[in-house]
């Protein structure tokens, strides 16, 4: 059976049980729609790492045999290296660093976070 969606999402329907998404936005203290985030871009992590393992998945059978050992070697970038966001926030965070960031903005991400979270202190 060919693949029908992208890699990507096999990992990360794997991944979501282990999510751990705040109640509510980092940056305004918002619990309404919701967004998980993560600094690193999965896309761009499983892409590097198949092509540094040799593998080229082209089943669901396929993605889904390897997927564990992925997440296992970034376990820090798809569990821990996140944010929960409000839909708005996440969409402005998006704004900057593009639809899918690049890797090298992950460092940059949580002090952008971090930056509108005191900003949004001090419209208060």
């Amino acid at each position: 059976m060919a693949l029908k969606r992208d890699l990507v999402k096999y990992v990360r329907d794997r991944a979501k049980s282990q999510y751990h998404k705040a109640d509510t936005c980092a940056i305004c203290g918002s619990s309404e729609k919701l967004d998980f985030h993560h600094y690193n871009s999965m896309s761009e992590m499983l892409d590097k790492w198949l092509a540094r393992n040799k593998h080229n998945p082209r089943t669901p059978e396929e993605i889904m045999a390897i997927r564990d050992q992925f997440i296992e070697e970034h376990h820090t970038e798809v569990y821990e290296a996140t944010v929960t966001l409000c839909h708005p926030h996440h969409i402005k965070l998006h704004g900057v660093y593009g639809k899918s960031p690049s890797l090298a903005t992950a460092k940059k991400q949580p002090n952008w976070v971090e930056k509108q979270r005191i900003k949004h202190e001090l419209v208060k």
